[in-house]
């Protein structure tokens, strides 16, 4: 059975929705982990795709678009969700004083052997390697150091409008990289 079958299926067999989460969840897994390097956040992200799926597949409608498009649709949308609120949402849970329980180190074992950390690494590095030396500097500033923009521009000596176009460049280019490697 097609995606976009078990999807319209699951709308009275609830149990087509599940041989759809066995067949993609391992793939959206790893879609969410490439992009957040978080397994927890890559967890939570998969489980929230697939509840906003699950809660929406009444409104799927198979005009011949890949269930799977569907899916990643969704998915893309918790990601930038996730992308926007992640600041907020640590800062409201630590004034709260709640803390999320952390998986365990074998669920994390699992999934980044299921995941192949090290192959992604690998095309990582290797996509650093071919955007320019002034892009990856303004990015691993910004991504790996987490400083702000004025910081970043004092650093590379150049104007804070720059140090933002470099960043966004170089990012943008490492999407490409790394989907071309996907």
């Amino acid at each position: 059975m097609e995606d976009a079958a078990l999807i319209v299926a699951s709308r009275k067999d609830p149990s087509a929705f599940r041989r759809l989460y066995d067949r993609r969840a391992d793939e959206l897994l790893a879609y969410f982990y490439r992009r957040v390097l978080d397994p927890e956040v890559a967890a939570d992200l998969l489980a929230e795709t697939f509840a906003v799926a699950f809660a929406k597949r009444h409104r799927f409608r198979d005009l011949g678009t890949p269930g799977a498009a569907w899916l990643y649709g969704i998915a893309r949308r918790e990601l930038a969700h996730w992308f926007r609120h992640q600041q907020v949402e640590r800062r409201a849970l630590t004034r709260l004083g709640v803390q999320v329980p952390p998986l365990d180190q074998e669920s994390i074992a699992l999934m980044e052997a299921t995941l192949d950390l090290d192959g992604y690494r690998a095309a990582l590095a290797s996509a650093l390697e071919q955007i320019s030396e002034r892009e990856r500097d303004a990015v691993r500033l910004r991504v790996v150091a987490e400083l702000p923009y004025d910081q970043i521009a004092e650093r590379l000596h150049c104007s804070e409008a720059a140090a933002r176009t470099r960043v966004c460049r170089g990012l943008a280019r490492l999407s490409e990289l790394m989907e071309a490697t996907s």
